[in-house]
């Protein structure tokens, strides 16, 4: 269930079922483990047995990443993982959530990651997305900034990907360009902000991880 990208760094994919189920989407969830051995969830998605059986063997959960749109399944997995801390993007989604009050991630992160993994709040972005850079392993996590789908058993999904140019490309959708940028210079100095950091790979939470090139690659899809 867990596929490792580095020593500390590993990820898992959940197929979702968008749109009354008629699209689905994968949503993949990415496991950092911290110097003191404790692993922070970003982006949960459903833990099966064997999924709880991995994330135990690697070490006790003690933070869950909420981004906003990808909240359905932080109940769940607060239920199993009851001492983790949940945190949000500033404006988390309502009605999905666990009902503890969760703290807010933007640029500064909890003080057991310094020095560990960063955090930047991406403005101009109607999301409100939090991009995430793992230090160590030299790894850039996003959630809906950039797709990066190229794999579909679904003919209606492929269909569904290819008409918003999310099919076989890393970078936004086309409803994405048109519907989620508020502040377009705004947007730009913050991905600037962020190509300024080491990193290489890139975890989207849709589709495959890009393993090499990750900078040349954010830059084509937002400011080329």
């Amino acid at each position: 269930m867990l596929v490792q990208h580095d020593s500390d760094l590993w990820s898992s994919e959940h197929e979702f079922g968008w749109q009354a189920g008629l699209i689905t989407i994968p949503v993949r969830m990415t496991v950092f483990r911290l110097n003191d051995q404790r692993l922070v969830l970003h982006s949960p998605v459903p833990v099966s047995p064997q999924l709880r059986g991995e994330l135990d063997a690697l070490g006790p959960v003690a933070f869950i990443i909420v981004p906003r749109a990808h909240g359905k399944f932080s109940a769940h997995v607060s239920r199993l993982f009851p001492t983790a801390q949940l945190i949000a993007a500033p404006s988390p989604p309502s009605g999905r959530m666990s009902s503890d009050p969760m703290a807010s991630l933007a640029d500064d992160p909890p003080v057991a990651w310094a020095g560990q993994i960063e955090s930047l709040l991406v403005q101009g972005f109607r999301l409100n997305e939090v991009v995430l850079f793992h230090l160590s392993s030299r790894t850039l996590v996003i959630t809906d900034l950039c797709f990066n789908i190229h794999n579909s058993a679904s003919q209606i999904s492929r269909l569904f990907f290819r008409a918003n140019g999310m099919w076989q490309r890393f970078g936004p959708s086309r409803l994405i360009r048109r519907l989620a940028v508020s502040d377009r210079a705004a947007l730009r100095q913050s991905l600037e902000t962020v190509l300024e950091w080491d990193f290489e790979r890139i975890i989207p939470g849709h589709g495959s991880t890009i393993e090499h090139g990750g900078k040349d690659a954010l830059r084509a899809a937002w400011l080329s």
